[in-house]
């Protein structure tokens, strides 16, 4: 095939192997040729239509999703050609493509970029703090790649491998590449062993308090607080009871109207807006619940979110 240029820099292209594209439908691999390319250290699948043909934004987007699951790297459309409005729907779908030395929409690959251009991350971020609570608290993610977790985690294939970056940054875990040259992560410490270590990079969710009188029919919210304690542990709850969301859920329902009596001093319910989402539906995960209360003075509420983190090992 020809040069495929992209920021002025040629490509490395290899034909992936057989073994590779096991998952993939026969009637795909006939119509496609598969590459595996890299671009500032960062992994992609190449697709090249064997026919000068292009293709309805619908169409690439879903086998895109498709192949992605399969193949374990984010989808790139090589095209030779794309007209102006073919090139504007790919991009309001999100589908990545390349038309060489003329155009490229691969947004992940300029994060990348950036990055290398900043510091060592020295905190955590909050999706790298949601991917290490996950780990503790719900399955082990151990091995993981990045096209792994996005199918278990509310986050995008490029704001997990930032965030991949973040953990690596401060050797919380180590990012191992295995024989198909795909990131995984890799912990060599126990959960508890773990915990310890990073307890003091760990920070309260809460990013914001409110109030209000009462929220839409409907609407399942999650627990938190000393309401969420109380289920947890043998503290007695409130008379006020506590829910948390995160911020863009309460940005969805703000707009919706689902809030009653909104404001920042007094109402019948505290809402806590958390800059990411629960990891448990109901009530608050231990682990995020214990971050919100940690300083509190009360030495009821400090003997009993020992107890509750210390039953999780």
């Amino acid at each position: 095939m020809e040069k495929v240029i992209v920021a002025g820099k040629e490509l490395e292209l290899s034909l992936m192997k057989k073994e590779e594209l096991k998952s993939v439908p026969i009637d795909t691999k006939l119509r496609f040729q598969f590459y595996r390319s890299r671009f500032n250290d960062y992994e992609f699948c190449l697709l090249e239509a064997k026919k000068d043909e292009n293709h309805a934004s619908t169409e690439c987007l879903n086998l895109a999703m498709r192949l992605e699951s399969m193949i374990g790297l984010p989808i790139v459309y090589l095209f030779q050609r794309l007209q102006f409005v073919e090139r504007n729907r790919l991009i309001d779908r999100g589908v990545y493509f390349i038309v060489s030395g003329k155009y490229a929409f691969l947004p992940f690959l300029v994060i990348n970029t950036r990055e290398k251009e900043q510091k060592k991350s020295e905190e955590l971020s909050a999706v790298a703090q949601y991917i290490l609570l996950y780990h503790l608290q719900v399955d082990s993610l151990e091995g993981a790649s990045m096209a792994e977790l996005e199918k278990k985690l509310p986050y995008t294939y490029v704001t997990i491998s930032r965030a991949f970056k973040t953990l690596d940054d401060l050797k919380l875990c180590a990012i191992t590449t295995d024989e198909n040259r795909i990131k995984r992560l890799h912990f060599e410490e126990s959960p508890k062993e773990l915990w310890e270590r990073v307890l003091p990079l760990l920070k309260s969710p809460v990013s914001r308090i409110l109030y209000l009188d009462s929220i839409a029919d409907g609407i399942n919210m999650t627990y938190g607080g000393i309401t969420a304690l109380s289920h947890y542990t043998h503290l007695n709850p409130d008379e006020m009871y506590t829910c948390v969301i995160d911020t863009k859920r309460y940005r969805e329902l703000q707009a919706a109207g689902a809030f009653k009596n909104l404001n920042e001093s007094e109402g019948v319910i505290r809402l806590e807006v958390w800059n990411y989402p629960s990891l448990s539906q109901d009530y608050a995960d231990p682990i995020s619940l214990y971050l919100t209360l940690k300083d509190e003075k009360d030495p009821r509420v400090e003997k009993e979110l020992e107890l509750m983190i210390s039953k999780i090992w």
